[in-house]
């Protein structure tokens, strides 16, 4: 008899852009902590049933397609997994000043603008007066939510529009949506079979084709964190031996203890 085996796995996955010219992996980036991964086969089949018996028997059924699909949940929103579930790519802007920005005309009080900039500080706001223009007081005339860049009027009746702002603003990270074409990736997962005292088990996917996240929660409810639905599709890898004893798609490898 067969020693028995089980499985409990925890693990990190690792994925690496692919050339789109020579399908060579980049660097491999840990993408955070994952706590869902699967991978789905499917194969699509002609079926064929006979019609000469009075059974409707199946009398014919092989296949003429394969499939494979990855789901994950990911829990690491950062700039990098957003670039890679929104279909963009990460722009970085560094620390700088902005030394006159000009504000919308005809505010009025209670009126909120959101500077070009967020993370601000060192903030001067000024009016249009020829010659000399006016300062305005913090906190009499306006006030500033330093972290998002935004000013909220409080007096505006005895100055001349438009107001103009000069400010100093932090570094920053952002992501365009669909800025970029669908990228291919290589996926290596590392992990441990708890139920088996942490055997090592590696998973290679040799080439996955992530969709667009389906939904981004920014508000959320409930006793987690939020996570980001990942599926994706894995396609054959025509660089690999078609006859190879891995195939073209990827492998699941079982580690010996040392």
């Amino acid at each position: 008899m067969s020693t028995e085996t089980y499985y409990y796995g925890q693990g990190r996955i690792y994925l690496a852009e692919r050339n789109a010219t020579t399908g060579v992996p980049g660097d491999f980036r840990w993408v955070g902590d994952v706590s869902a991964f699967s991978i789905k086969l499917a194969v699509e089949k002609v079926e064929h049933k006979e019609s000469y018996s009075g059974q409707r028997a199946l009398v014919r059924s092989f296949p003429i397609g394969k499939s494979a699909t990855v789901d994950m949940t990911l829990h690491q929103v950062d700039t990098d997994n957003l670039a890679l579930t929104l279909n963009g790519s990460s722009t970085s802007v560094d620390t700088g000043t902005a030394s006159a920005e000009a504000l919308p005309d005809g505010l009025v009080v209670g009126s909120q603008v959101s500077l070009a900039n967020p993370g601000v500080s060192s903030v001067v706001v000024s009016d249009s007066t020829s010659g000399t223009a006016l300062v305005l007081t913090a906190g009499t005339d306006y006030t500033v939510d330093a972290d998002f860049g935004r000013i909220t009027f409080l007096k505006v009746a005895d100055f001349v529009q438009p107001f103009k702002v000069a400010y100093s603003y932090a570094a920053r990270k952002s992501v365009g949506m669909f800025t970029t074409g669908q990228k291919n990736f290589a996926l290596r997962y590392e992990g441990v079979n708890l139920a088996e005292g942490n055997a090592p088990v590696i998973a290679d996917l040799y080439k996955l084709a992530p969709d667009p996240l389906a939904e981004l929660a920014l508000i959320t409810t409930g006793n987690d964190v939020a996570g980001m639905q990942i599926t994706g599709g894995v396609l054959l890898d025509s660089n690999k031996p078609a006859s190879g004893a891995l195939g073209q798609f990827g492998a699941i490898t079982q580690v010996a203890a040392a």
